[in-house]
């Protein structure tokens, strides 16, 4: 728990004070991710391979556009697509180390149900990964890229599920986020609501 906050804190400095370094340096940025994320992968247990990091991304990516309006949410979702691909590779380095363990220790059919939980979060996250990438975007319609990230939503859920699932001494940690998650996204659906009746009123 203190390694995902810890995360958070620097991922939120990181956008607030760094933000427009994070856009101009993405692929710098990649690499460095891509190269820890290899050593990682690489190594018995590290923060990165067990999914914390990974984890603490796609925190600030999920509860970004639930902000309120103001000067750290501009940032936050101005490097939403940075983290997101960031936060994407950390996650794969888990998915696929956690994989190939449970090939070598031969229980990858029988293993406990929030290991297919969270294989399937990953197979979610691929296809949204990709199409972060603006060279990939840029080919897409507007709106086919809008539709296929709404599966964003099914990625997050099945995301609480495999952590909740795992039962550990975080669990209630996991339950938390996901209950604030639901009330920031409610809030920010009333105020979506909100702001299209003002909109509707003003044409009128």
């Amino acid at each position: 728990m203190t390694i995902i906050l810890v995360n958070l804190v620097i991922l939120l400095i990181a956008s607030f004070f760094f933000g427009t370094w994070i856009r101009k340096l993405h692929w710098v940025l990649f690499g460095i991710s891509l190269g820890i994320g290899i050593y990682s992968f690489t190594q018995e247990i590290t923060i990165i391979n067990m999914g914390y990091v990974g984890l603490s991304f796609f925190l600030v990516v999920m509860f970004a556009s639930g902000l309120n309006p103001g000067k750290l949410k501009k940032r936050l979702m101005g490097n939403r697509a940075e983290y997101a691909i960031m936060g994407g590779i950390f996650v794969l380095v888990h998915g696929l180390k956690y994989i190939i363990y449970a090939l070598d220790f031969s229980f990858f059919w029988f293993a406990p149900i929030n290991f297919y939980i969270g294989i399937f979060s990953v197979m979610i996250m691929i296809p949204l990964w990709i199409t972060s990438f603006m060279f990939v975007r840029k080919k897409m319609k507007g709106k086919s890229w809008k539709k296929l990230h709404k599966l964003s939503y099914v990625f997050y859920i099945a995301v609480f599920i495999h952590l909740i699932w795992i039962n550990n001494q975080r669990m209630w940690f996991y339950i938390t986020l996901c209950i604030l998650y639901v009330f920031v996204k409610y809030w920010d659906y009333l105020i979506y609501i909100k702001l299209h009746d003002t909109r509707k009123m003003t044409k009128v």
